[in-house]
């Protein structure tokens, strides 16, 4: 099998998408552009994958990293300019190159091999991508003579009116013989109405050259449209966030509304997991098996352990909830928290930057900031952790077995032993002792006939 080489074309300015981020770092389904595009490519296996940058290079590289080397096109001369800034990158290769771009996120590994394929099986010095569309407008013409063979492809601003009528269009990924791309991109020149170097006119200089052409048709358009708006862009994010949902349903999980549920690429979910409606399965998010995630749950690079059971509208936002605990609903864990196993978080509670211990429970209007907990605590509705001062945040340790009363403040530092309790309503600035009751409570005072005399300040004024 012939070494195979992959070129990423992502040096355009994008200025149909209006924006100062470059067009490869738009995100779709959570992540850039380029990412899906690396992704496919990596998987087949090819020895040397360039990327040519231009606007924005810094910002692409950065998003790149060591996954590709980058080559850079300091001025935008056309398709063929930017081949031809990638040659240094292919110096001394002689097997296939692949070039695609950096807006065409959604095509498959699939419809890829098949095109390199049908490129070794037909001994071709190159082999075309194409499709077939209703309305070709602004695409290039795969022109074909009498025998259906491939002569040209012409741009849509060069077309004649005949080939205006052309519905097959190139979809701009080809795989070339490495030679024989050296030698169209040296004979390319800008005759066009841009005055640029398209390299669509390499196949009609290898045509003439006598060498065979080939033509690979995929039969899903959206799989190889290219993003030049925030309109496309919308619709290539609906494409991949189906494919996302139908891989995952058939994998075994259960998403109740489909059309309203958002997962974003590499979100993994086990099997018999029941999505509800309205949920946001977002970043580097991660859900086991057996799990029930009520609706309108967000998660957002979130680590869900097995038979977990999120409540509606609960928030987990880079933290871990671990097996067979419950969390919510209206609740929200954030900031590198970790919910141990069989724990209890109740409604409209929240953490922060805190550790629950396994099988511990935190009730409801209940918070802690900056507090680890030990196994088996119990933390009574409406308790908080007092842990920034207005300068320092500060630690709460709260031992196995302890017990802190509803509407308790712990205020840090601060370290409630093993087994302790604190009464309900206290308020605790002082260590508490393992096995020991901290009360700090104002004396109650009963002032006879208080609601007569609100009355009848109420009536004096006139507001009975």
């Amino acid at each position: 099998m012939s070494a195979l080489a992959v070129v990423v074309l992502a040096a355009g300015e994008g200025k149909r998408m209006k924006s100062d981020l470059p067009k490869p770092l738009h995100p779709v389904c959570g992540r850039p552009m380029i990412d899906h595009v690396l992704s496919t490519l990596s998987s087949l296996q090819p020895d040397r994958i360039a990327v040519v940058v231009g606007v924005g290079a810094d910002r692409v590289c950065d998003a790149i990293g060591d996954r590709a080397r980058t080559c850079e096109q300091p001025e935008q001369r056309g398709t063929g300019h930017a081949t031809l800034c990638a040659l240094p990158a292919l110096e001394g290769f002689a097997g296939d190159v692949l070039i695609t771009y950096a807006d065409i996120p959604l095509v498959t590994v699939e419809t890829l091999q098949a095109l390199l394929d049908r490129h070794r099986a037909e001994g071709a010095a190159a082999t075309v991508l194409t499709t077939v569309v209703g309305d070709p407008t602004g695409y290039g013409r795969m022109v074909r003579d009498d025998s259906a063979a491939v002569c040209a492809v012409v741009e849509h601003r060069d077309a004649s009116p005949e080939q205006l009528g052309i519905c097959e269009i190139n979809t701009g990924i080809y795989v070339f013989q490495a030679d024989a791309l050296r030698r169209a991109l040296q004979e390319l020149t800008p005759e066009n109405d841009q005055g640029e170097l398209y390299l669509t006119d390499g196949i009609g200089i290898l045509v003439r050259a006598g060498q065979k052409v080939a033509a690979v048709a995929t039969a899903d358009p959206a799989e190889v449209m290219g993003i030049n708006n925030r309109v496309q862009l919308a619709e290539a994010e609906g494409i991949a966030r189906d494919r996302i949902r139908r891989t995952l349903m058939l994998d075994g999980v259960t998403l109740i509304d489909p059309s309203s549920t958002f997962v974003d690429a590499g979100v993994t979910v086990g099997r018999d997991t029941v999505i509800g409606p309205g949920c946001h399965l977002l970043g580097a998010t991660t859900i086991g098996c057996c799990c029930e995630i009520r609706g309108h749950v967000t998660l957002r690079s979130a680590t869900i352990g097995d038979g977990v059971l999120l409540r509606d509208h609960t928030l987990i936002e880079d933290s871990a909830v671990r097996d067979e605990a419950q969390v919510g609903p209206f609740s929200l864990v954030r900031g590198n928290s970790d919910v141990g196993r069989g724990c209890k978080v109740g409604s409209s509670a929240e953490m922060n930057r805190s550790r629950l211990g396994d099988g511990s429970k935190m009730q409801h209007f209940s918070y802690l900031g900056d507090a680890t907990t030990g196994l088996d605590v119990n933390i009574g509705a409406g308790a908080i952790t007092c842990n920034y001062d207005g300068i320092d945040k500060h630690p709460t340790k709260i031992e196995d077995g302890a017990f802190v009363g509803s509407d308790t403040i712990m205020i840090a530092p601060l370290t409630i032993g093993a087994g302790a309790y604190t009464a309900a309503g206290s308020v605790i600035s002082k260590d508490v002792p393992a096995e020991s009751l901290a009360i700090e409570r104002g004396e109650q005072r009963i002032i006879e006939d208080w609601a007569e005399r609100v009355r009848r300040r109420r009536e004096e004024r006139g507001l009975a």
